[in-house]
Order: C-alpha cells, then sequence, then structure tokens
C-alpha cells in the first residue's frame, strides 16, 4: 500500500477519534446537535460548553500525543534502544521535579513561565540520566533511567510532604487532560508544533545515528552535538507537555514501534507517522478514560498503563530493534 494512502487512512481515523472524542463523554451530544450548533448556530449552551471544554481537551491530546510520540522515536533513536521512553529516562521525572517545586513554593507563577521551568527540569533529569550511563547501551541507560527517575521522584515527594501540597501534586501526578483550557493550547501549540517541525528537518540524521557513531562520523554527521541538541529537542517536547497534563507514562514507549510497523525504518517516514499515531492514541485513550465508566473519568495514566505494560514486557521478551 503507498505511503501515501496509509497516511491518509490513519488521518481519517484521527479525525474519527475526535468526532468520538467531541460527543461522546459524561454527556452525549448527537450529530444532529453538533451539526445544527456548529453549522447553524443553535443550541448555544451546548456549544458553548464543548467550546470551553472538551474542544481544548480534543487539540490538547492531538498535540501532546505527536510531541510525546514523536520524542519516544528520536529517543530510541539516538540510544538505539527500544525501551527508550521519557517517561523511562529521567525525562519525565525531571519535569515533575521542577514542577512539584513550582507547586510548593510558587503557586500562582503564570502558565508560560511553568512550561520553562518544566523544560528545565527534563533537561536536568536526561543530563543526569546521560552522565551516569555514558553509554546507549540498552541495559546501562535503563538502569540509569529508573535510578534517575526514582531519585527524582523521591525529591518530588519530598518537597510535596515538608510543603503540604502532596494533595496537589498526586492530582496532577495522575496525569490527564481534564482542565485544560484553550489559552493552554494556544500557548503550547507554537513551541510544539516548532519543535516537531524541526524534528522532521533533522530525520537523516537521526537515522544515521542508529547506526554506530564510526559509522555516522563516517558520513560527515558530528554526532556529540547532533545527540545534545536531539536530547534538547525530546525536553521541550516532553517538558512542555508534562507541564500541561502531568507524568504521562508509555505514550512515547508504544507509539514508535506502532508507527515503525506502519511506515517502516526510514526517518523521513516514520517521524510524522509517529507524530499522526501518537495524535490518535492520545485521543483515543482520553475518551475511553471519559466514557468507561461515565459520569466518572477514569485516571488516563490507568488506561495507557493496561496497553502499555504488557507491550513493554513484549519488546523486552523479543529483543525488537529501535
Amino acid at each position: 500500500m503507498p505511503m501515501s494512502i496509509r497516511f491518509f487512512i490513519l488521518f481519517v481515523v484521527l479525525l474519527v477519534a475526535c468526532y468520538a472524542a467531541l460527543a461522546y463523554g459524561s454527556v452525549n451530544y448527537s450529530f444532529s446537535l453538533l451539526w445544527e450548533g456548529f453549522v447553524q448556530g443553535t443550541h448555544v449552551k451546548e456549544i458553548a460548553s464543548l467550546t470551553e471544554l472538551r474542544i481544548p481537551r480534543i487539540f490538547a491530546a492531538i498535540l501532546i500525543g505527536a510531541a510525546l510520540g514523536v520524542s519516544g522515536t528520536i529517543m530510541q533513536a539516538i540510544t538505539r534502544n527500544p525501551l527508550a521512553d521519557p517517561g523511562l529516562l529521567g525525562v519525565s521525572a525531571g519535569a515533575k521535579l521542577a514542577l512539584s517545586m513550582v507547586i510548593a513554593f510558587l503557586p500562582s507563577l503564570a502558565f508560560p513561565t511553568k512550561m520553562g521551568v518544566a523544560f528545565l527540569g527534563a533537561a536536568l533529569g536526561t543530563l543526569l540520566v546521560l552522565a551516569i550511563s555514558q553509554t546507549g547501551n540498552l541495559f546501562k541507560v535503563v538502569l540509569a533511567g529508573a535510578a534517575i527517575s526514582a531519585f527524582l521522584l523521591a525529591i518530588s515527594n519530598a518537597i510535596s510532604l515538608l510543603s503540604k501540597t502532596s494533595k496537589e501534586l498526586t492530582m496532577w501526578t495522575s496525569g490527564g487532560l481534564a482542565g485544560v483550557t484553550g489559552h493552554e493550547v494556544i500557548l503550547l501549540a507554537p513551541v510544539l508544533l516548532l519543535a516537531i517541525l524541526v524534528s522532521f528537518f533533522f530525520a537523516r540524521q537521526i537515522g544515521i545515528l542508529t547506526m554506530s557513531d564510526e559509522v555516522a562520523a563516517g558520513l560527515g554527521v558530528a554526532t556529540g552535538r547532533i545527540r545534545f541538541f536531539l536530547f534538547t529537542l525530546v525536553a521541550v517536547l516532553t517538558g512542555v507537555s508534562v507541564s500541561v497534563i502531568g507524568e504521562i507514562a508509555f505514550v512515547g514507549l508504544l507509539v514508535p514501534h506502532f508507527a515503525r510497523f506502519i511506515a517502516g525504518t526510514s526517518y523521513r517516514m516514520l517521524l510524522p507517522m509517529s507524530a499522526l499515531v501518537g495524535a490518535v492514541f492520545l485521543v483515543i485513550s482520553d475518551l475511553f478514560s471519559r466514557v468507561i465508566a461515565a459520569p466518572f473519568e477514569v485516571p488516563i495514566i490507568a488506561i495507557l498503563s493496561v496497553v502499555g505494560l504488557p507491550f513493554f514486557v513484549f519488546i523486552v521478551r523479543k529483543g525488537l530493534k529501535a
């Protein structure tokens, strides 16, 4: 099947998922009501509710799903590690530590500043993991990531307990798109879209980095500088995402493998496919979190864990390649 047809089919799936996310939840809306409301301007109260609550949530899911999918793909490529994931390599934990400090000491901080703080925390977590592992070896990187993540998590919990903000931190840690506002989406969209587009321009270098450093250097790629830049890009994508929806595990791990199954191993195709698959994956996951026990909402991390944990074990046992 031509690649353009695959992209088109997945794009249609995304549109259908967005419609379902708009129509279903604690309150369901018929197609006729949505058509009359958005096209003919009737049902003002219902449409105002959707515009304020569900539409920002859908756009946030698209942007953050794409960002986490791309960041996971980059991470797996440059570490040559099929288990690499921002949540497993200290990136998310670093962002969480930074935001726990904000919740404890600077709760009134403006959202754009929180995004910047989350990026710095994600960058710190990444640098600590790289400094300890000093290699792309599967076991050393994963063990370093697990150790750093546990260490940063312990500090986060200590800060929240001492500052008596553990309830606020727990609500944020559970992750989810509830409460995302249109203002936040407007602020995060340019940052995430720019970072995703920049990653597409580095598709060739990312593909070369999956080879050995000697081969990459022979092909004219400055491995140290490119890898540092790409880790910074991952920190931006992850830090901004975490600042909005909290700690979301497994998206960056699962999406690259699904995208690779659809698009193959060419990073020129794989990166955009990862963005599209990530968007679909998070929109559908968020939809399930809202409808599976409606009118109550199941934490999205629970939905992701049900899918992610078995797939994680499958990757370990089968030894899939990045």
